[in-house]
């Protein structure tokens, strides 16, 4: 749960009412729901690391499902518009406390995540 993450007071202070709100959604949900919920947000990031190797572009259509899924995570938390999804992009590059997430299975694929993003973003979300 966000509140026991080491990143929960930044979180709050920088995006208070999405904090809060993300906060009640998961405490809306079981133990068990909120680790599935975790363990498919790991999982995407393998299978993007994995598209990443093997070199699929980032506007591909099966790269692109799978930044349809990750949009569909984020959008448990707090759904982004296309700016700020294209920012959250920026930040896993820009922030290396997001970017070894990316990285740790394939360096270069923060990058990469951020790219499809921001593809993802001007083909299907508005401001």
């Amino acid at each position: 749960m966000i509140a026991n993450n080491s990143y929960a007071k930044e979180a709050e202070s920088r995006w208070p009412k999405e904090y809060v709100e993300s906060n009640l959604k998961l405490k809306s949900m079981s133990k068990a729901d909120q680790k599935k919920l975790f363990e498919l947000g790991d999982e995407n990031i393998k299978n993007v690391a994995d598209a990443f190797v093997m070199q699929k572009a980032a506007s591909s259509n099966e790269v692109q499902s799978l930044i349809k899924v990750h949009f569909n995570w984020v959008s448990v938390f707090w759904k982004p518009n296309k700016d700020a999804y294209i920012g959250l992009g920026k930040m896993y590059v820009e922030d290396s406390r997001f970017s070894i997430n990316y990285d740790k299975y394939a360096p270069g694929c923060a990058e990469f995540m951020a790219e499809a993003m921001q593809i993802y973003a001007q083909e299907n979300l508005t401001n």
